[in-house]
């Protein structure tokens, strides 16, 4: 029996495997996250099986057991458990309940003790996903540090991004950091820059006034398609966007609120430990973190031509455009992105 069980494990921890790695080739950090959802959500799934069905079988065949013909509210009981289970009404599985289980404790006997067995695999099943989640949690959460470093450095993760590529950055320069960054979204013509920026204008819609924003948003799309210099031109409007979805996915279009460096950070301490899985919690810190860096003041005595590339300096015209980059662009639209798809971070308080 133990055999069969650490089989039934190896298979499930196999099956698990193929398809965990079918969605790392896609790179899909959203669809990753499913994944350690799915195993969370095991132990909760098979407790609720055991409810439902090994224990009202246990204590049917218990009473039964109790006096040589069963009472008819054991076979009421097995009627009803029966009818949760399957659907059909607690009369009708009364009147097909045989008479000669009356006659036949042992008959339940036997149920109760095959409901145990199976009782028995749920737990392997959920020992293993909990093992399992604890090994994916333990993995991913050493890519921190990596998030960090990128976000310092103006780069959001978001959900289409290949989340275990990261691994290959762990212990890296920051300069070898960026430039893995730059090549992942410039090569083959900003080929998967083009595809994210293109779920972005599928998906870029909750309100009735995104019109006017997504609008520019195909029109940036295009003028980059065509040349990609530019961009240099768009990122005072990609900057303005951006702004407006963070205030719009965190409930405040309707308010006289604005969003600052310190709300993100006193945000992001608020939420830092609120319950989510490792892979919400990657996207939630480069987001925050992302944002918080981008939404950093700017000493302007420094002049155009040194001060950071933030929202601040941008948007009040002390960065000299003759500084920007290909990147820069980018990070922006990356950042959009990242806000719309961070569905965790929706009407927070």
């Amino acid at each position: 029996m133990k055999n069969q069980i650490a089989n039934d494990a190896r298979m499930a921890k196999q099956e698990v495997n193929s398809f965990y790695n079918s969605m790392r080739a896609a790179g899909a950090l959203k669809m990753a996250n499913q994944l350690t959802q799915s195993l969370d959500q095991q132990a909760s799934i098979m407790k609720n099986l055991n409810d439902q069905m090994v224990k009202p079988y246990q204590v049917i065949a218990k009473n039964a057991l109790r006096s040589p013909i069963v009472p008819k509210s054991v076979l009421s009981s097995l009627a009803k458990t029966n009818s949760t289970l399957s659907g059909i009404p607690t009369k009708q599985l009364s009147q097909m309940i045989p008479y000669k289980f009356q006659t036949n404790p042992g008959f339940f006997k036997q149920i109760a003790e095959q409901q145990a067995a199976f009782a028995k695999k749920m737990s392997s099943w959920t020992k293993f996903a909990q093992k399992a989640q604890k090994e994916l949690d333990q993995k991913y959460r050493t890519l921190i540090p990596v998030i960090n470093l990128l976000s310092k450095n103006g780069w959001v993760i978001t959900p289409f991004f290949e989340i275990d590529k990261l691994f290959m950055l762990r212990g890296k320069s920051t300069s070898y950091c960026i430039q893995f960054m730059t090549d992942y979204y410039s090569k083959e013509d900003h080929k998967q820059f083009f595809y994210e920026f293109d779920q972005l204008l599928k998906d870029f819609i909750d309100e009735d006034f995104d019109d006017g924003y997504l609008d520019q948003l195909q029109r940036m799309r295009k003028l980059v398609q065509s040349d990609f210099k530019n961009s240099d031109v768009l990122i005072n409007t990609a900057v303005s966007i951006l702004e407006f979805k963070y205030i719009e996915v965190m409930g405040f279009v309707s308010t006289g609120n604005t969003l600052r460096q310190k709300d993100i950070n006193d945000y992001f301490k608020h939420h830092e430990n609120d319950r989510r899985s490792i892979f919400d919690y990657l996207s939630f810190c480069s987001l925050l973190k992302t944002l918080s860096k981008f939404m950093g003041y700017e000493n302007f005595n420094v002049g155009v031509e040194n001060t950071h590339l933030t929202r601040h300096a941008i948007q009040h015209g002390r960065y000299d455009p003759s500084r920007y980059k290909d990147t820069d662009f980018i990070k922006v639209i990356l950042l959009i992105i990242a806000t719309r798809f961070c569905t965790d971070i929706y009407q927070l308080d």
